[in-house]
């Protein structure tokens, strides 16, 4: 492990970064709340003289050893960078006092990640500043970092290589170039044109510019901070609803068919296997929720809860909404949710673990891995009675090699692994079953809300502080596509070359 070159990277990464402060002076001046300028002033100055520390350590040693290089040191660098940004981007939320430092890192990572679950019990009271910089880490971790990575460090092929590698699983990458910068670009490109469209369409509908630069940061990032305590539902506007639905189908999009379009491939962007399943199984749930919440669902004669029960038109807008957000993992809410049938509940539980499109800001598995897991296990059980019939599995035209078939059942099974432990150790931790499961589905899916004490309306301040640590592992986790961070615990990983 070249650790001095590793140290230098990612001090170059927290001199950049430190920058990113200082758009925190325009919210600031502009509403009137100079008595966080301090703090913000303070937040650069820590992180840019840790960064500054970084390179004056190693200069000398990581120039020498700078051909050295490799995956190990790349892999590190994806993992410690979004852990030292993340750690610093709690700083204005905890020096100004507004959040504890457990609470600041979790809302931070959160941020970040673009998970979206919060500790903030009355988000209406915050200060704008820190709202939009609670959004705005949503803009940066939806894109952003992918580029500050290689904006701050220029001569890091295979660091970039394999960060845009962590941010998405993408078997059919015909629409990535052999430049990584250019592709870097053409994404970031997609990415703010429709963060700028969705924010003046929500000024036309009555959003005021703040509210609509945040909600635009939270939903193309799949992020779901709001300004507004109910969300979106606190505006209970149909047009700001469907505008924003529109968007967050978008969001969960794999970003590179955007270029299809862009080339008037209308035809090969509808064609594309991954966003039909993924436009098929978000009409579906629609379909099916809205019977349930309906009231069409069976009732267990000894239970005793009472549901929820809409016309067809209430039925059809909150669930659209609510499917909408919690398949793509933004997490955005228009009512509580958790008043629904056990049905419609843990179908959304599922469906936030689907996720969206690979190559999205959408977090979960990606319908990608699930209809190869799916076409894997079909093929499995055909030849248990045509054990001499070999069928290749396909997506499309493309045939799906053993690796990439490998790497899918071993993703799963660590995914799984990951789940299960996590929930473990929450219930251990004494939260209840529901919540354990649904706020580790929430965290290591980066969708936001769960279920019970975590649900739509409610947040994770009575989350106890070493279940917040966990639930803070686990949305990196989920961030990084769980490897990034967990060859951080293996000792044999920091030993040798």
């Amino acid at each position: 492990m070249n650790y001095f070159q590793l140290i230098n990277y990612l001090g170059r990464l927290l001199i950049g970064y430190a920058f990113v402060f200082s758009l925190l002076l325009v919210p600031a001046i502009a509403y009137h709340e100079t008595d966080i300028i301090p703090y913000i002033l303070e937040s650069f100055m820590y992180v840019f003289l840790i960064g500054v520390l970084g390179i004056v350590s190693t200069f000398r040693k990581s120039k020498a050893e700078e051909e050295r290089f490799l995956i190990k040191e790349s892999l590190a660098l994806v993992g410690l960078g979004w852990i030292l940004i993340t750690i610093c981007g709690s700083f204005p939320f905890y020096l100004s006092g507004h959040l504890s430092l457990m609470d600041a890192i979790f809302e931070s990572v959160s941020g970040f990640t673009t998970t979206g679950s919060t500790v903030v019990k009355d988000i209406e009271t915050f200060p704008k500043t820190l709202l939009f910089w609670r959004a705005f880490t949503h803009f940066l971790g939806g894109m952003g970092i992918v580029v500050m990575f290689i904006a701050v460090l220029p001569y890091l092929g295979a660091g970039g290589r394999l960060l845009l590698k962590s941010e998405s699983f993408v078997p059919d990458v015909k629409f990535i170039r052999p430049r990584v910068k250019e592709t870097l670009k053409q994404l970031l490109f997609v990415y703010i044109s429709l963060t700028t469209i969705q924010c003046i369409l929500l000024m036309l509908f009555g959003m005021s510019l703040f509210d609509a630069v945040c909600h635009a940061f939270s939903t193309l990032a799949s992020g779901g901070f709001s300004t507004r305590q109910m969300s979106i539902g606190a505006y209970n506007s149909l047009p700001i609803e469907i505008i924003t639905i529109f968007f967050m189908l978008c969001a969960g999009t794999n970003f590179g068919l955007f270029f299809l379009l862009y080339q008037r491939n209308i035809r090969a962007f509808f064609q594309n296997i991954e966003w039909r399943a993924y436009i098929s199984i978000w009409f579906f749930s629609i379909v099916f929720l809205t019977i349930c919440v309906m009231g069409y669902h069976g009732t267990f004669s000894l239970d005793k809860s009472e549901f929820v029960q809409y016309s067809f038109g209430k039925a059809l807008r909150s669930v659209s909404f609510t499917v909408t957000s919690l398949m793509t993992d933004t997490g955005f809410t228009t009512e509580d949710y958790d008043s629904w049938p056990y049905f419609a509940r843990w179908a959304l539980v599922i469906l936030m673990i689907i996720g969206g499109s690979a190559g999205s800001t959408s977090g979960g598995l990606k319908i990608i891995r699930v209809v190869i897991l799916l076409k894997f296990l079909l093929n499995r059980i055909q030849t248990i009675f045509q054990p001499r019939v070999i069928k290749a599995i396909h997506l499309g035209e493309q045939a799906i090699d053993d690796d990439v078939q490998k790497s899918v059942l071993s993703y799963f099974a660590l995914y799984v692994s990951v789940f299960v432990i996590g929930s473990l150790i929450l219930c251990w931790i004494g939260l209840p079953i529901v919540t354990s499961i649904s706020s580790v589905a929430a965290s290591l899916n980066g969708c936001g809300p769960g279920l019970e004490y975590v649900g739509g309306v409610e947040d994770f301040s009575s989350v106890p502080i070493l279940g917040k640590g966990v639930l803070c592992m686990l949305m990196l986790m989920g961030r990084l596509e769980i490897y990034a961070i967990l060859v951080l615990f293996f000792p044999s990983f920091w030993r040798g070359k």
